[in-house]
This record gives structure tokens, C-alpha cells and sequence, in this order.
């Protein structure tokens, strides 16, 4: 999770609404994962 703070500014929500801080959530952690996928495709880790 700190990862998602520092690097994609995921630590505080300044959306007020349940829905709103749930689509920001599941974006952030889609952006995530995505950028791991990368960063081990990078190193050879997957194919």
C-alpha cells in the first residue's frame, strides 16, 4: 500500500461520496496493477 501512496498520490481521497471513493479506488488499484505488470515484463520475470 505504500506504494500506492507515494508513487500514484493514493493516500487521501478528497471525493466525498461512497461511489465516488469507490471508482477512485478501483482505478488506482487497475493503475497498480498495470504498472507492476510492466515493471516484472521489464525484468523478465513474466513472458
Amino acid at each position: 500500500m505504500r506504494v500506492m501512496k507515494w508513487i500514484m498520490n493514493g493516500g487521501h481521497t478528497l471525493v466525498t461520496m461512497v461511489r465516488r471513493c469507490r471508482v477512485k479506488a478501483m482505478f488506482l488499484c487497475l493503475g497498480y496493477n498495470a504498472l507492476t505488470m510492466i515493471t516484472l515484463k521489464k525484468q523478465g520475470k513474466i513472458a
